[in-house]
């Protein structure tokens, strides 16, 4: 009789055990999960866009050239350019050039072109990646 009364006690000891090792095995497959989910929700990175935006101004009135083109280079030769955009003015003198496709996340720095307007090499603009970078040229 006593050795049934054990026999039952350790039965619904190891049932108990079981059950208990099967929740705290649950919860933390769970808890788990919902952290990884968190966390890829939070830390995704979102890629700004990279703009240059090229004032023209004329030099004799300073008023805003419109309808000049501006050509923003870069290449050994003409004949191999790695970056070649060109873009005309509106009315504000303002050509404006986005380089999401040609920046990738994660790279330093971006580029250093040439600015070219109506043929004529008119300076540099250093393109900073993931901002809106500004130049003014008075011609």
């Amino acid at each position: 009789m006593l050795l049934c009364k054990v026999n039952d006690f350790i039965e619904i000891f190891e049932i108990k055990a079981y059950y208990t090792m099967k929740t705290t095995l649950r919860n933390t497959f769970l808890f788990t999960a919902l952290s990884v989910l968190v966390f890829s929700f939070t830390s995704c990175y979102k890629k700004k866009d990279t703009i240059v935006n090229i004032n023209v101004f004329h030099a004799n009135d300073m008023a805003p050239w419109e309808g000049a083109e501006v050509r923003l280079f870069y290449g050994v030769s003409a004949d191999s350019a790695r970056i070649d955009k060109t873009s005309t003015t509106g009315g504000g003198g303002t050509a404006t050039f986005n380089f999401n496709e040609l920046y990738k996340s994660g790279q330093a720095g971006f580029a250093i072109l040439d600015i070219y307007v109506q043929g004529v090499l008119v300076g540099i603009i250093k393109i900073e990646e993931e901002k809106t970078s500004e130049e003014t040229v008075i011609i």
